[in-house]
């Protein structure tokens, strides 16, 4: 549950000082993850059991001007066991309803992907970082910092249940040229994301498609960034299903990549019980930078499952499982494959 920080009385009350400005206002909500997963790979003949503790706590701050924008930030103290801050860029939000965010704005690509149901859990076989399959549907939406994403207002353009973004991140001027042997940089990059809601008899229809192009300034590499994904969900009562598509082309710390990706998967709540379950399969064939691609693909190809309970307010119990099956430069990946098992509980606040 998140809660008021009363920033402007504190402030005050520390520098007690006349004429400074009143702090804005902020919430703060987290969670603690807590269980143990279980690993099973196909090159061992015994299972590893290990303790899964995950944190995360952020920070919302926002202010409306008297002109009726919405001004809104926010960081993050811990990510997932990670004890760095996060700080997150600066959004405006207008009356109308669109938005502009700036600094660290993402891609618009990303923003329209959709969420396809699948197992949920921490259990899961580690990939090798020689493997380089596409991992989801926003594959090759990378972006620079330096940048801008504008989001429109629901119904855009007249059109019932559409909305759309377009973004572009700018890093030609600080990106240092790379040489033969150096690792790419990412320079310039433009997306542009759409989302259509609607409704088909007792059904909710969403359809989210995007498409982003990165430059790079490796001398060396014969291709930059561009892909694209579509996908959709379908809710219908209780039951949600849904399936997504990428494709496109990407560069890595040292490898150009072309490769897809594609998800199903399907959701059913009943009272308190969640019940997930999802596969994926994803691919790409990897080469140096500046050389064709004629290797043997990459993939890796994954089923999941999962049973969520809500035990209390805030309190949701996890009981999950995976199967994956990796292989790479086309040989099958015994050490990265295998069966994965996870039981836990996430206390949100």
């Amino acid at each position: 549950m998140k809660k008021e920080l009363l920033l402007a009385t504190a402030l005050a009350s520390t520098l007690g000082a006349a004429g400074i400005a009143e702090a804005a206002s902020a919430t703060f909500s987290g969670h603690n993850r807590t269980g143990v997963e279980g690993e099973n790979n196909d090159s061992s003949s015994t299972d590893s059991v290990a303790a899964k503790q995950l944190n995360n706590f952020n920070v919302s701050i926002s202010e409306t001007t008297d002109g009726g924008v919405k001004i809104a930030t926010g960081f993050s103290l811990t990510d997932e066991g990670g004890a760095e801050s996060d700080a997150s860029g600066l959004t405006l939000t207008f009356t109308d309803g669109s938005s502009l965010q700036l600094i660290e704005a993402g891609s618009a690509s990303g923003a329209h992907a959709v969420t396809v149901p699948s197992g949920g859990g921490e259990q899961g076989i580690a990939n090798t970082s020689a493997n380089n399959s596409a991992g989801g549907l926003d594959v090759g939406t990378g972006s620079d910092a330096v940048g801008f994403d504008y989001a429109t207002a629901a119904d855009a353009f007249g059109i019932d249940g559409f909305s759309a973004n377009l973004s572009a991140s700018f890093n030609s001027d600080v990106a240092a040229t790379s040489g033969a042997t150096g690792t790419a940089t990412l320079e310039n990059s433009y997306a542009v994301g759409v989302t259509y809601k609607t409704t088909a008899g007792d059904s909710t229809v969403t359809i989210g498609a995007g498409y982003n192009q990165a430059d790079y300034n490796s001398q060396t590499a014969t291709k930059d960034a561009a892909a694209y994904h579509v996908g959709a969900t379908v809710v219908t009562g209780d039951l949600t299903v849904g399936a997504g598509y990428s494709d496109g082309d990407w560069l890595g710390s040292d490898e150009q990549v072309n490769g897809s990706y594609a998800a199903a998967g399907a959701k059913y709540v009943s009272g308190d019980i969640t019940f997930n379950v999802g596969m994926s399969a994803g691919d790409g064939i990897d080469e140096t930078f500046g050389t064709n691609a004629t290797s043997s693909e990459d993939s890796v190809d994954t089923v999941s499952a999962s049973v969520d309970y809500v035990i209390a307010s805030g309190v949701t119990g996890t009981v999950g499982y995976s199967g994956t099956d990796a292989k790479d430069e086309g040989t099958d990946d015994a050490a990265h494959s295998g069966t994965a098992w996870y039981i836990g509980a996430t206390v949100s606040f």
